[in-house]
């Protein structure tokens, strides 16, 4: 990661928790939006491995920054995702 290169963001709104280990972790509204990205939806689903945490994508990622970058914008264009200050 280049130092100079960060961008702290949150999953947005609430999230039922499932009770029913048949139901997907990941709602339906998001693994079936038309507009995400194979990246944006495996990056939604790091945000909710981290409940009410904001995380820095960059950190630790092997993946091109520009294409992190691309997957961040996705998610907050479809309202998934806020950034946040850290």
């Amino acid at each position: 990661m280049n130092a100079a290169q960060s961008d702290w963001i949150a999953a947005t709104g609430l999230r039922a928790v499932q009770t029913d280990h048949e139901m997907p972790a990941i709602p339906e509204t998001v693994l079936g939006d038309l507009r995400l990205s194979l990246i944006a939806r495996g990056l939604y689903a790091l945000l909710l491995s981290y409940p009410g945490q904001p995380i820095d994508p960059y950190e630790d990622a092997i993946e091109d920054p520009a294409d992190i970058s691309l997957a961040i914008k996705e998610l907050i264009a479809a309202g998934h995702a806020v950034r946040v200050d850290r």
